[in-house]
């Protein structure tokens, strides 16, 4: 009885305890955090999740901040109010927690090898990087980071950043943070994007 007791209030506290965290939709692989802390990046690119160019409308009144992490401070006299249907001039998406992966069978992959960098520009994306056929062996370790588009995704593996086709990655649950940066009657600022902050619209191609 004493340990049923007992069973009982770990439950009930545990599920007491909040979340770090909101699931993301459907077709994103990944869990979108609330906030982010700049010391908490292992990993970000000056791109942004899917295809097409995302496009926003505000939920709540947002107040963009200096930098892209919660502990920035806002930027005076900036406010996008609710109902606002805004774009972005910047973005940065920023993994704050890998996946760790074991390869249960050895496979060849075409991916493009980015070498020991923590942060990705766009035009980095699309100008540097070098095509590599890379063997994982059944065993090895990935630490999976972000998804791009098509299918496509960020992953670690022996010091080097790699993107492309990856079946192992897929389903890991990695944590990511996206932020824009917004530009309104000359000044700009930064804005955390998930389910809670903004509608996303049809985005364009």
């Amino acid at each position: 009885m004493v340990r049923l007791i007992c069973l009982a209030l770990f439950v009930f506290l545990y599920s007491c305890l909040p979340l770090s965290g909101t699931v993301s939709s459907s077709n994103e692989l990944s869990e979108t955090v609330s906030n982010s802390h700049e010391s908490d990046v292992l990993f970000s690119t000056g791109l942004w999740p899917g295809e097409g160019l995302p496009r926003f409308k505000s939920k709540v009144n947002l107040q963009p901040l200096q930098k892209p992490n919660s502990n920035s401070q806002p930027v005076t006299g900036l406010e996008i109010k609710e109902g606002t249907i805004f774009n972005f001039t910047e973005t940065q998406y920023q993994t704050i927690a890998s996946d760790s992966v074991t390869i249960e069978q050895t496979q060849k992959l075409i991916v493009t090898n980015y070498g020991n960098i923590k942060y990705l520009s766009k035009d980095a994306y699309y100008s540097s990087g070098k095509q590599t056929n890379l063997t994982l062996e059944k065993g090895n370790q990935i630490n999976v980071l972000q998804n791009r588009a098509e299918g496509e995704m960020f992953f670690e593996y022996q010091g080097n950043i790699y993107a492309g086709g990856c079946q192992p990655c897929y389903g890991a649950s990695y944590k990511t943070a996206w932020w824009v940066k917004v530009s309104l009657l000359s000044k700009s600022g930064w804005v955390l994007i998930n389910e809670n902050t903004v509608e996303f619209l049809e985005r364009q191609f």
